[in-house]
């Protein structure tokens, strides 16, 4: 792998928006210069916020302000490359006033703001561009198509206001139920079809009742699965299969 996703920084406990993060199983000092090893190897290392268990919410401006300014520590802190978002849960919501290229939603535009302030904190630092991935449940993206509200179609505002920053979309092709593609076909996780019909849909674009979403360069989007079958409730997708949607 030549980038490398840590998981998670999270929400201190009491709170939804100051963000903290500790290795597990070895000291911060010994992890920094894990980081500084893959670095002498060419490699790029993230560090991904949220997970399904620790909703990050940004209520209004003071919440934006100290989830900037923790994250920005931890990124110095360790000497990471960048963040992953991979917001679940209640993070993110639409309501039927907001739209994918105007929303309405402090959730949505406290994100978009913050992570813009990140970056900036990043490239006065580093003077370089900060990179940035996310990782949202397919109910947030391609779910759009079906029903625009709460969940559903919900990151799609939060790609479209950073997709001049995003380097990477991996949509989470997996722990799905069956899912439209933007031929009007159901489509089924753990199959070639799924992942061409779900990587399709972010490549061409498709409408949404809070409009239409634009596509993103197919070099911006990668295929999210899961390595074994451990490693998710379901969509564990073998090698041949895998091989036989990027070969399509």
């Amino acid at each position: 792998y030549n980038i490398i996703t840590v998981a998670f920084a999270t929400p201190q406990l009491g709170t939804d928006y100051k963000m903290e993060f500790t290795p597990l199983e070895t000291s911060q000092a010994n992890f920094i210069a894990q980081i500084q090893t893959l670095h002498a190897q060419g490699r790029k290392v993230l560090i991904s916020i949220g997970g399904a268990t620790a909703p990050t919410v940004l209520d209004n401006a003071a919440e934006r302000d100290t989830f900037v300014s923790t994250m920005t520590n931890i990124i110095n802190t360790y000497g990471f490359d960048g963040m992953d978002i991979d917001l679940e849960g209640n993070s993110l919501m639409v309501t039927s006033g907001t739209t994918i290229a105007n929303p309405t939603d402090p959730l949505i535009l406290n994100l978009i703001d913050g992570v813009k302030k990140i970056m900036t904190n990043y490239a006065a630092t580093n003077n370089h561009k900060m990179i940035l991935t996310m990782a949202p449940e397919t109910a947030y993206v391609q779910g759009g198509q079906s029903g625009y509200g709460s969940i559903w179609g919900a990151y799609l505002p939060v790609i479209h206001g950073l997709r001049d920053s995003l380097d990477i979309l991996h949509v989470q092709l997996y722990n799905t139920g069956t899912m439209y593609g933007i031929d009007g076909n159901i489509y089924t996780q753990g199959t070639a079809d799924f992942i061409i019909a779900m990587s399709e849909a972010v490549i061409q674009g498709f409408n949404t009742a809070g409009g239409a979403f634009a596509g993103l360069p197919a070099s911006k989007v990668a295929v999210g699965l899961p390595a074994c079958s451990l490693a998710a409730g379901g969509g564990f997708t073998d090698t041949a299969t895998v091989k036989a949607a990027m070969d399509y």
